[in-house]
């Protein structure tokens, strides 16, 4: 049915005057009443009883009244409950990053978005960079926090933040805070790194060839035995700040590595479509980045946006 004979029987059971309605209208009053009775046939029942005195309402039109003016209601609701949904986020998403980061930032961070953002299905996974990066191409996550240098032209990528390496190592190493030590000193010591072909990793690798040096492997492993052996003197370890914080590495002896850096990348598959879900967690994603780093909590420098 057309809705807009819908309003003209509404405005003519409000004034019952045809001719009142055709001036408030800015209509003409046959027009108006060809609508009227055009109407009425397409209910099948008389809307109104017509007099000398105008229009009153038949039974049958005091029911239509009564569904027409809730129905209208009813519409004009939608375009406002459309355009909140289009403007709440909403579905599934899913995330990752290095497990290590939950310390500074995946922990925080996914409370948030999920307090915020109640509607949206998060998924949270925490994995080496090369299985980021593989899980974004099967779309098995969304975003993904990845390790430069990163030269996948399927992957769009935006600088998030850069942090300092340090070596770690047991008590009694010889190591500390205080004295920056050189690569060069780094390439003499058996050292623990996590498995090819992680982002890390094939940074520690790549600064090593640079100076013309190869990484002396004592052992290729996951992150959570690292401190194990490290004070089973076992080797020594590379790791950026955000994988020391709150970390029984913290306890063991530390020092910068002059000259050696990691820069953090958030990273999508290059030409899929953002969703609105996805654009909310990246702007609070860069926000609690900022805000950790501001606070003294994260010592890095900010890249993003």
């Amino acid at each position: 049915m057309n809705l807009r004979k819908w309003e003209y029987f509404l405005k003519a059971a409000e004034f019952g005057n045809l001719s009142r309605v055709a001036e408030k209208l800015d209509i003409s009053q046959p027009a108006l009443s060809r609508q009227i009775v055009a109407l009425e046939q397409e209910i099948g029942a008389s809307l109104f009883h017509r007099t000398g005195r105008g229009l009153t309402l038949t039974p049958a039109g005091e029911v239509f009244r009564a569904r027409a003016e809730a129905i209208l209601e009813e519409i004009a609701r939608v375009p406002e409950e459309v355009m909140h949904v289009a403007n709440t986020p909403s579905g599934r998403l899913a995330f990752g990053a290095p497990p290590f980061m939950g310390r500074v930032l995946t922990g925080e961070l996914v409370a948030t978005y999920v307090e915020t953002y109640p509607h949206v299905r998060l998924r949270v996974r925490g994995a080496h960079s090369f299985q980021l990066r593989e899980a974004i191409f099967f779309r098995d996550i969304d975003i993904g926090i990845l390790a430069a240098p990163l030269t996948e032209p399927d992957l769009h990528t935006e600088p998030l933040l850069q942090e300092q390496l340090y070596l770690v190592g047991p008590d009694g190493s010889g190591i500390s805070p205080e004295q920056p030590i050189t690569l060069e000193m780094v390439a003499d010591r058996p050292l623990i790194l996590t498995p090819r072909p992680d982002g890390l990793r094939t940074l520690i690798e790549t600064e090593f060839a640079r100076i013309g040096r190869r990484a002396k492997v004592a052992v290729e492993t996951e992150y959570a035995p690292m401190d194990d052996l490290i004070r089973r003197k076992v080797g020594f370890t590379i790791m950026p700040f955000c994988g020391m914080v709150n970390s029984p590495l913290t306890q063991l002896a530390w020092a910068p590595i002059e000259g050696l850096s990691v820069t953090w990348l958030i990273a999508l598959l290059e030409n899929s479509e953002r969703t609105l879900a996805a654009k909310r967690f990246i702007e609070l994603l860069q926000t609690s980045t900022k805000e950790n780093i501001r606070s003294g909590r994260w010592e890095a420098t900010y890249l993003g946006r």
